[in-house]
């Protein structure tokens, strides 16, 4: 189940700011068998691995039929930005910024948080199969919507819609009717906090010196999506507690290509700071 919708559908904004993109809650099929309504863990991870084969494969032979060499993109591109191939936002942003890392951790966060159809219910969410019918009648004695508040009743079910299926020739659906969208994204929230471990206590280390990235100029403060900003004073900037955790964070700024990394030194600068440990 996933709470998706169109990338150009928006809510209604208010206050002059524009709305959030409209999702719903859909039982999608794309990653299961042929006409499979649920599917194995594994078989929806490998058959989504397919996909990025799939359209890496068609988007390299396209571009060697339509573009020059010099403009062909590589595999990492398509991998880097799978969204702006496949018009996929995952979460705010555009296409572009969508990755196909971010993308599949989708079906695997998914899978690993998993609930069970007894924890649905109690979360308010209502599980249901059903059939689309214009003028509401019960095709062939089935009704157009079943509940289901237990994992025994849903297999019960399963059954029963799939011979309904076989005789009509007709298709039924699974979907999710959350009693409030908000409220249920809350309390899985809330769930899914009690589960993880504490977070370690932390305690303050006073000590007589500490580190700076300096470029001769000034030291770095932070990296924004401009640049860098930079303090002038001899004892400002962002402070590191020893040397080798400063030598990390230059080597992270040099390894991700940052706006001139490769000009940052490690100074030390002997005063008197605290760090939490």
């Amino acid at each position: 189940m996933l709470l998706a919708g169109s990338n150009n559908c928006y809510e209604v904004g208010q206050g002059g700011r524009s709305g959030r993109r409209v999702r719903s809650w859909e039982a999608t099929r794309y990653y299961n068998r042929k006409d499979k309504i649920s599917e194995k863990p594994e078989v929806i991870l490998k058959k989504l691995d397919a996909e990025l084969r799939r359209r890496t494969r068609e988007h390299l032979e396209y571009q060697k039929a339509n573009y020059p060499k010099e403009e062909w993109v590589k595999p990492a591109h398509i991998r880097n930005h799978f969204g702006y191939y496949s018009s996929i936002v995952v979460g705010s942003g555009r296409c572009h910024d969508t990755s196909w890392d971010r993308y599949r951790s989708q079906f695997t966060n998914g899978i690993k948080n998993a609930v069970t159809i007894e924890e649905l219910d109690k979360l308010g969410v209502n599980l249901n199969i059903h059939y689309y019918s214009y003028n509401d009648d019960s095709p062939n004695g089935k009704p157009v919507s079943v509940d289901i508040k237990t994992e025994q009743e849903y297999f019960i079910e399963l059954k029963k819609w799939r011979e309904w299926q076989a005789s009509s020739g007709k298709m039924f659906y699974l979907s999710f009717h959350p009693s409030s969208t908000d409220a249920v994204l809350h309390r899985l929230r809330m769930l899914r906090d009690s589960k993880r471990k504490p977070p370690r206590e932390k305690t303050r280390v006073e000590q007589g010196h500490y580190f700076v990235l300096t470029n001769g100029n000034g030291n770095l403060v932070k990296y924004t999506s401009r640049g860098y900003r930079h303090s002038y004073s001899q004892t400002g900037g962002k402070q590191f507690r020893t040397e080798d955790i400063a030598e990390k964070y230059r080597q992270q700024l040099v390894n991700k290509e940052r706006y001139q990394a490769e000009t940052w030194k490690v100074k030390r600068v002997d005063q008197a700071t605290s760090f939490l440990v």
